[in-house]
């Protein structure tokens, strides 16, 4: 029976976790000198940014959408009208495959990372596995051979809403996460629409 909470596994698994839930805090600390909300565009371009990243490893779109925090239908709302951001995620994706990023029946640290931000979100297993692009298959064997990945999952599942607390298992016990649904919402400061061609701002 594994214990992470008492391994270096199970400290590096929650510190690990704990730096992938803080992004939105650390992000909010660095805008606070530039006057506390991000703008709407300084807030898509980031998570472009990420999405782009997630791409590069080798990560398909709903996968890099869990990276990137943003929902699938948002992500693929920007690839349908915004031709730069899709020829880039393009481009992201012909450097992982150049590259190597994602072999077949090869499981990557990014598939890992989308496997744990899903379940600290309140997924099922089997769920966040297929996001990952993980069969059961897979899941499972790391599951069985490593208590790393153990200490990751019991971790997540440790960060999950409050209102979750009581669906996840004892940290200690080898058992599937629970499944719940939750949204998640972010502020942003609304950008000024453009002004109309053959108008200035002072009109």
């Amino acid at each position: 029976m594994y214990e992470p909470e008492d391994t270096d596994s199970g400290r590096r698994a929650a510190h690990v976790v704990a730096w992938l839930s803080a992004r939105d805090e650390v992000e909010n600390a660095l805008r606070e000198p530039l006057g506390g909300l991000p703008s709407q565009q300084d807030e898509t371009a980031s998570r472009m940014a990420a999405v782009l990243q997630a791409t590069a490893l080798g990560l398909g779109p709903d996968a890099a959408a869990a990276w990137a925090g943003v929902p699938d239908r948002v992500l693929h709302n920007w690839l349908e009208k915004d031709a730069v951001f899709a020829a880039a995620v393009t481009s992201a994706g012909e450097l992982a495959t150049t590259h190597g990023a994602h072999l077949p029946g090869k499981v990557t640290a990014a598939q890992l990372r989308v496997v744990v931000i899903a379940i600290s979100r309140g997924e099922t297993w089997p769920v966040a596995a297929r996001l990952a692009g993980l069969s059961t298959h897979q899941y499972r064997k790391l599951w069985g051979a490593s208590p790393a990945m153990v200490a990751l999952v019991n971790a997540a599942r440790s960060v999950r809403p409050r209102k979750l607390k009581h669906l996840a298992a004892p940290a200690h016990r080898r058992l599937w996460p629970a499944y719940a649904d939750r949204k998640s919402y972010r502020l942003v400061r609304r950008d000024d629409p453009p002004a109309a061609p053959g108008t200035s701002e002072a009109d």
